[in-house]
Order: C-alpha cells, then sequence, then structure tokens
C-alpha cells in the first residue's frame, strides 16, 4: 500500500481529485455512488444492532456491567493497537478516493 501523507488523514478533502480537477467522479457515478452508500448504511446499521444487542445478552449475563463498554477506557497497548488500525484503514480509503496523492 502506498503512503498518504498524515494531512491528508486529519483532511482528506485538502488533496482531493475534487480540490485539483474540479470534480471527484463523472456525474454518471452518481447513482452508483449513492447506492454504495446505502449499502454501508445497511452494514453499518446491521453491525450497530447486533452490537447493541451483543452487549445488552452479556449485561443480562452478568458478564458485563450495563454501559460498560461505552464506558471502557482501553489501556495503552490497546489504544496503540486501536490507533495503528485506525490510520491503516484510513490510508487504505484515502489511497482508494485519492490515488494520484498515494505516490
Amino acid at each position: 500500500m502506498n503512503a498518504v501523507p498524515d494531512n491528508l488523514l486529519n483532511d482528506p478533502g485538502a488533496d482531493s481529485r475534487a480540490a485539483k480537477l474540479g470534480s471527484f467522479m463523472d456525474p454518471t457515478q452518481v447513482d452508483d455512488v449513492a447506492n454504495a452508500l446505502l449499502l454501508v448504511a445497511r452494514e453499518l446499521w446491521v453491525m450497530k444492532d447486533r452490537q447493541r444487542v451483543l452487549e445488552a445478552l452479556l449485561a443480562d449475563a452478568g458478564i458485563v456491567a450495563p454501559g460498560a463498554v461505552a464506558a471502557h477506557q482501553p489501556g495503552e497497548a490497546l489504544a496503540k493497537d486501536l490507533e495503528t488500525e485506525r490510520r491503516a484503514f484510513a490510508k487504505s480509503l484515502m489511497a482508494v478516493l485519492c490515488p494520484e496523492t498515494a505516490a
């Protein structure tokens, strides 16, 4: 995977195709993007729903206290792992969205 400058992680639109070329995609692709966004939104809702159900089941079984997941503060090692994964995910998205900046 190509490296994406850190400034794009903080402001993904700063050096986007739209800023450089005046457009991000061909107008005929708008419906495709809208359909993809709806698909992702549906999948995100399924994940959120399942996560809430799982948390409720764990709380009902006495495994975790209600609200424990939301209130949890990860330790240093987990926080570092999460940050590493978050950055890798953001970079992979930016490489697809702005490939000319990933070189």
